[in-house]
This record gives C-alpha cells, structure tokens and sequence, in this order.
C-alpha cells in the first residue's frame, strides 16, 4: 500500500494504516562495527592493564628466590652436574630501570645482582664467564657491578673469567678488572681508562637569539656546569678536582684487579682505546681468544675436566613485552633544538663511558 492509499482511507473503513519499516543503511552498520571494535579495544586494554597490575604487585612484593626463578638457565654445552655460569653484561652500565608501558625493566645493575645470587646459591655452579660487551657508563652504576663481581668471588671463593666482546672499555673494563682472568676476542675494544664529564655551552647562542638567563643562585659556584653560562676558572678548577679524584680511583681498580704497578697503569690510561691485541700487550687483558677459548679458561681456573655449559636468560612475559614495545612504538627519530633538551643532554655526572661508542638496536 503506498502512501497516497493510506491518506486516501477514510476514518471508519475499517482500515488501519500499514506502516513498512525501512531497512538500515550501510553507514549504521558501519558505526556499529567501528563502535563494536572500540568497546573490544577498551576492554581488552583494560584486562590487559589490571593484569599487569597485579603482576607488577607481585613481583615487587615475592622474595628474592622467587624473583631468581624468573632467571632460567639455557644449556650451551658440555655435561655433568658443575656448572659454569655465563652472565651477559651488556649495553650502557646504568642504575636506571627502563620503564615501559605497565612494568619497568630492571637495571643492568639490579639484573647482574640477581644473577650473580643465583649463581651464588646454585653449588653445581663452580665458577662464572661473564660476557661483556659495554662502552661503560655511570660511575656509580659500574663500581656497584665491580662491587658485586669482587663480593661474590670472595664469599663463594668461586672463580670468575670475563670475555670481552665488541667492546669492554671504559666501565666497561672497570668492572672486567674484577675478575680472575680476562680473555678478549680478537677485534675487541677496549681500554678508554679515565673520566668523561660531557658539558655542552649554548651561552653565545641564546644571547644571539636574545634570551637571558636569569637565574639566581645562592654562591658563585652554585651554577656549575651550566650550559646557559661560560665556565669560570673557579668552576673548571672544581670539576677538574672531581675528575681527578674519580680518575685515581679507576686506575687504582685496575692496578689492584690486573696486579699492575700504579705508575704504569697511568701511562696507559690516558683515555685511549686498544684493541684485543694491543691491551694483551700492555698487559690489560690474558689472552686473545673465542667464547670457546673463554670457556676452556674457566673451566681449567675452576679445576674442571668436565661441565655443563649454562647461560642465564631472563624471559620476557606479556607485560615485559608491552614495555618494550612501547619503548620503540614511541621512538623519535626527528632533532629538535630545545634549550630544556640541550640542558638535559649536558648533565654534568662524570662516567666511566667511552663516549665513540654508538649502537643502533
């Protein structure tokens, strides 16, 4: 009936108007379906963020052998029940954890230690091969791991060999001179002994463009290091004093760890880098070598004919996952000149870094 015929029926026919119901149109199912994929988005970021919650709550409150059982052990090679322990240092040496998106990722420093433990309380475990491969980094960060390394031999009387990788300097080498041996491979880096405190100036170029820092401190030597200011005498006396404090103590580390006289650890720490080669000669490493090599080492250190290769991975969950990703997911490759992000960039923390390094991940 269309409707011409429903307003031609006259009232008391009998007849009732019949109304026909249009079908939806493709632009309704198409808001339900967006809207229908968003509620399932929302909902599964939510199950996924209170599940990481709880995750997070539980590994922040078990005890430390339960936070060890998330380190397992892979075996490499070789057979019976002694153990040698590879324990991977790797990247810049840093007290910071990485945050992610739910959980953050535990320092180097907090990861060597838990792995160190768990060598430590395994008795299979006759002796540790740490693979390094490290430009260095914090001071503080790298004489905790050094720190570590030397507790550890002391207390379990446990042998300890270090195999050097792409790169042991700097850091990286302070906390090599902690062990009983140090093999290198063949193309290593290493060396970079000393103290770098970047500092950048931007003085003459905010004053080009008319900016003014008008800072008030407290003293004249409140304001050091800052990048919005030319560095006086008094202040590069002051920090040349740190350095030099810093300096003697890494060169006394390695005078002690490779039983080197001081006067000669200062004649080859002059910040330069070597290589696997030349440290051999300048007596900084044992021996050049492959892993295969190191392994051997550590084995005859330890009094082994025998013995079960195993390396401590750490094995990433759901949450770990989400964190890392969001680190690259967020990664900026654009060059901002920002005033806040040229002070950040000159913090003034002397490190153990070898400052040529750069890796892409």
């Amino acid at each position: 009936m269309t409707d011409t015929q429903q307003n031609n029926i006259s009232p008391g026919t009998g007849w009732q108007p019949v109304y026909i119901k249009k079908s939806r149109g493709a632009g309704f199912w198409v808001a339900v379906g967006l809207a229908s994929f968003f509620f399932l988005c929302t909902l599964l970021f939510f199950i996924l963020f209170v599940g990481s919650l709880v995750l997070n709550k539980a590994l922040v409150t078990s005890t430390s052998l339960s936070a060890r059982k998330h380190v397992e052990e892979t075996v490499i090679e070789g057979s019976g029940e002694s153990k040698v322990a590879i324990i991977p240092i790797k990247g810049i040496l840093s007290s910071e954890s990485a945050e992610g998106i739910f959980l953050e990722k535990p320092s180097i420093v907090e990861i060597v230690k838990q792995q160190l433990d768990q060598a430590a309380d395994d008795t299979q475990v006759k002796a540790v091969l740490l693979e390094v491969d490290s430009p260095g980094g914090g001071i503080t960060a790298s004489d905790i791991i050094y720190n570590q390394i030397t507790k550890f031999k002391t207390e379990t009387q446990k042998k300890v060999v270090v195999y050097m990788q792409d790169v042991a300097a700097s850091g990286g080498y302070y906390i090599s001179a902690a062990a009983d041996a140090i093999v290198a491979h063949p193309t290593t880096i290493t060396g970079s002994i000393g103290v770098i405190m970047p500092l950048i100036n931007v003085a003459e170029l905010i004053n080009r463009y008319g900016i003014k820092d008008n800072s008030i401190a407290s003293g004249n030597l409140k304001e050091i290091g800052s990048p919005l200011k030319q560095m006086t005498a008094d202040e590069a006396d002051v920090l040349k004093g740190i350095i030099d404090e810093l300096y003697l103590q890494f060169v006394n580390v390695v005078s002690t760890g490779r039983n080197m006289d001081l006067e000669a650890v200062k004649k080859i720490a002059d910040g330069r880098i070597y290589t696997g080669k030349q440290a051999l000669e300048k007596g900084l490493v044992d021996q050049l070598g492959y892993l295969e090599d190191a392994i051997t080492l550590t084995k005859q250190l330890a009094g082994l004919t025998e013995a079960t290769i195993i390396r401590y991975e750490k094995h990433y969950g759901m949450a770990d996952l989400l964190g890392l990703t969001s680190n690259k997911l967020f990664q900026q490759n654009t060059i901002r000149l920002d005033i806040s992000q040229l002070q950040d960039q000159s913090d003034t923390r002397p490190m153990y870094l070898w400052n040529g390094y750069s890796k892409r991940e």
